[in-house]
């Protein structure tokens, strides 16, 4: 080949031999993927997944400024003897950036333990400036934590009052009830998508139920279709020949109430589910960071 028909250059970007040619346009493709990290990488068509389970950090060394969608799930809130956890807080958002050499914090939220009157709350997860509230704890004739997503509780006449949500994030806890015989039945904790649904006392007596905790929201920025953020199942105070039934779990990792102390079912590690009342701990939460695999820079030279 002649002078003319030399290859490019990789460091120059222009054609050996010639000085910035007038109107020379070049175009680079990069495959961004190897050169961001953090957490567990997959790909899904032309995307790049990064998924934690743990806390890390996301490192942008591409050269480019890069923008994501994120999903970031709070832990969820544990039980109490009776009312079901609060599902942690629920954030998606898309078009945030991530800067050329950026290192940003990702913090995994973990659940909250049982407790013998409240629950405890999940805690946090960030992923840099978005921060995703932990699941309130369930409670009986106390007040329910408040949080991502509020924990259930006994009915007011007792003393309970429901956890409340942060508008964004998640849904209140459901309320209980007493029938006749002076059982109670306790709410089921908050999801992302809907509240802890109420107790209930038909048939009166002893043959309510504990509320099932409301179901979280799906995402598919995984690339697979998956709940995460539901509320634990309430569950009724005392023993007897007919102790009613227990509250479900909702959609998303909220855990099953259990009608035996310690029995309650915790929520689904990293989907951010509330524990089950009766002894049932939150679920820790997640981070999912999504972005283009492979991003086009036109460079032109003149």
């Amino acid at each position: 080949m002649g002078d003319t028909a030399k290859q490019f250059s990789l460091q120059n970007f222009r054609p050996e031999g010639f000085a910035y040619p007038i109107g020379l346009n070049t175009t680079i493709t990069g495959n961004l993927a190897t050169n961001i990290t953090g957490g567990d990488q997959t790909i899904d068509g032309t995307n790049a997944v990064h998924t934690f389970t743990s806390s890390g950090f996301f490192e942008n060394q591409t050269g480019f400024d890069v923008s994501v969608e994120y999903l970031v799930v709070a832990g969820g809130g544990g039980s109490a003897p009776y009312g079901g956890g609060g599902a942690g807080g629920y954030l998606y958002g898309s078009g945030y950036p991530v800067v050329d050499s950026a290192n940003v914090t990702v913090t995994i939220g973990g659940g909250g333990t049982t407790g013998p009157s409240v629950g405890a709350n999940g805690t946090n997860s960030v992923f840099d400036t978005i921060t995703s509230n932990g699941g309130g704890g369930g409670s009986v004739l106390t007040v329910a934590g408040s949080g991502g997503s509020g924990g259930g509780t006994t009915d007011a006449a007792r003393g309970g009052i429901i956890g409340l949500g942060i508008p964004g994030q998640g849904n209140p806890g459901g309320i209980g009830a007493s029938d006749l015989s002076s059982w109670t039945y306790a709410g089921g904790g908050g999801g992302a998508g809907e509240a802890g649904a109420n107790a209930s006392t038909s048939p009166a007596p002893a043959g309510g139920g504990g509320g099932p905790g409301g179901d979280g929201l799906a995402s598919s920025i995984s690339g697979v279709s998956t709940y995460y953020a539901g509320g634990g199942g309430g569950t009724n105070q005392g023993a007897g020949p007919a102790p009613g039934v227990q509250g479900t779990g909702g959609l998303g990792g909220g855990g099953a109430a259990s009608g035996a102390p310690g029995g309650g079912v915790s929520g689904t590690a990293n989907r951010g589910g509330g524990g089950g009342g009766y002894g049932g701990a939150g679920g820790s939460g997640i981070v999912i960071v999504r972005y283009e695999l492979e991003k086009i820079a036109s460079i032109s030279i003149n």
